[in-house]
């Protein structure tokens, strides 16, 4: 045995470089694993927590306005072109507010419906419950709702709104 093979450390060695690199790189698999299941996990998590906030979820309106009240709706709100739905999901809609991109246009329609349910099946007090739950009905709406089903039960509300006063 020579001096050299007496005072090299055990780590060194070919054998221990290889496992300590397996080892090093799984911690970083799994650790890139750990961080992308919270970034898309997280805000879905928020998203059913948003839900328990209120009580059930609203029902499509039984009648769809025509495509010419649809059409006035959209433009009269600023809304271009023909009406769409832009289907939202918790990770998408995070990102948006979080970049300060502009929401697609179905998303003032959403809030308009979502606000006008939580007033009436809001389960929880707070600010912090109202946006989170606000917010996941409207995510919620653009997922089970058409766009015609959007706009009638907006224009639902702005009829009631008139008939009130």
């Amino acid at each position: 045995m020579t001096i050299q093979q007496i005072i090299k450390p055990a780590f060194l060695t070919t054998e221990h470089r290889h496992v300590h690199l397996k080892q090093t790189k799984i911690t970083l698999i799994t650790a890139l694993i750990g961080i992308i299941a919270l970034i898309y996990g997280a805000p879905w998590a928020l998203y059913y927590w948003g839900l328990e906030g209120v009580t059930g979820q609203p029902a499509p309106p039984q009648v769809i306005a025509t495509s010419e009240q649809q059409q006035t709706l959209w433009e009269k709100s600023g809304c271009e072109g023909t009406p769409v739905l832009v289907e939202l999901n918790p990770v998408s809609y995070l990102f948006s507010a979080a970049t300060l991109d502009t929401p697609p246009p179905v998303m003032i329609f959403a809030w308009r419906i979502a606000a006008a349910y939580q007033r009436q099946h809001q389960i929880r007090d707070g600010a912090s419950w109202q946006q989170l739950s606000g917010g996941a009905l409207v995510i919620w709406i653009t997922r089970h709702w058409t766009v015609e089903q959007i706009l009638s039960r907006t224009i639902e509300l702005d009829q009631a709104l008139v008939q009130s006063k």
